[in-house]
């Protein structure tokens, strides 16, 4: 008799299980079976968490990416992938915070959200580098850290 759980698996991974979403954004497809959980929430929405993150649907904006909840298609953030060396976030604050939440450093796939600021003068954007999102590629589990210090800010103008 065959294992269920073996066969599913292996359906899911020959057959990603995609559903189309009409978001903000408009729609999008997403594989579902690649959801991050965000077991604790992020800040300001303890009770969302699973997201899918997605190629952002504007073709301009290709450098951003889009973490759309499952839960609530209204719910969606613009997010800006890191490197653990780059300009926003110093590779040993991603380090220290990867150890404090025990992500190993080779699964993790730093993000910031990004504001979008509208004004007379055009549009500008920012990061909230002040609390990035830390995704665990491998168990595919993610959390929003808040670095205590005030080196980084809410509003990192990009």
């Amino acid at each position: 008799m065959l294992n269920q759980s073996v066969l599913t698996t292996t359906v899911r991974t020959i057959h990603p299980m995609t559903e189309t979403l009409k978001t903000r954004f408009g729609e999008i497809t997403v594989d579902t079976s690649k959801s991050i959980v965000f077991p604790l929430g992020m800040l300001g929405m303890p009770d969302r968490f699973q997201f899918v993150l997605t190629n952002f649907p504007n073709p301009k904006m290709e450098q951003f990416m889009l973490l759309q909840s499952l839960e609530d298609t209204n719910l969606s953030f613009i997010t800006l992938p890191l490197s653990m060396n780059n300009a926003i976030i110093a590779a040993d604050d991603l380090k220290t915070a990867c150890r404090d939440m025990q992500i190993d450093e080779s699964n993790v796939a730093p993000l910031v959200i990004v504001s979008v600021h509208r004004a007379l003068d055009g549009v500008k954007l920012s990061v909230n580098a002040r609390a990035p999102l830390l995704v665990d590629t491998n168990l595919k589990v993610g959390t929003q850290y808040v670095f205590q210090q005030d080196r980084y800010k809410v509003q990192y103008m990009l």
